[in-house]
């Protein structure tokens, strides 16, 4: 069974390591650079003690198969009280469609509202139906559109 459980500063560089396979595994995406890997470890190893941030993972048979990452905030002050975001959430092909990225988007949101975030809020990629479509069984509304602007090349 797929225990999910707060990271420890030991699997640190574990996690990242699928972080970057998460990143490598987007449309559009790639690995990360040395130098993001290794902040991606710095801010996961933080996180094993951080009160405001959490990373999480997911852990079958001794070996981690997904994390989400999440953190509550005063948010841009548009929300009234805390907000809760859930900033990453993957799962290894092998363990997936057998509840373990259910089980660790409600264990994220657990964590949120225990910490006093009243909304929780996750971002998704607009191409990602899929992704889009989990987080709406979730319990999740879409309820603004993300704008984005990027320099000229």
């Amino acid at each position: 069974m797929v225990e999910v459980r707060r990271i420890v500063e030991d699997e640190a560089a574990q996690v990242a390591a699928l972080w970057d396979r998460m990143c490598r595994d987007a449309v559009d995406g790639g690995p990360l650079t040395e130098r993001g890997r290794h902040n991606i470890e710095r801010m996961l190893a933080a996180s094993a003690e951080h009160g405001d941030g959490c990373c999480l993972v997911a852990v079958d048979e001794g070996a981690l198969v997904g994390f989400v990452c999440c953190e509550v905030s005063a948010g841009a002050g548009l929300l009234p009280g805390l907000v809760g975001e859930i900033s990453a959430l993957y799962v290894t092909p092998d363990a997936r469609r057998r509840g373990t990225s259910s089980r660790l988007a409600d264990a994220a949101v657990t964590w949120l509202r225990r910490r006093g975030a009243g909304t929780v809020r996750t971002l998704v990629c607009i191409d990602a139906a899929d992704t889009r479509r989990f987080w709406e069984q979730a319990g999740f509304a879409a309820d603004m559109v993300c704008l984005s602007m990027y320099p000229a090349d």
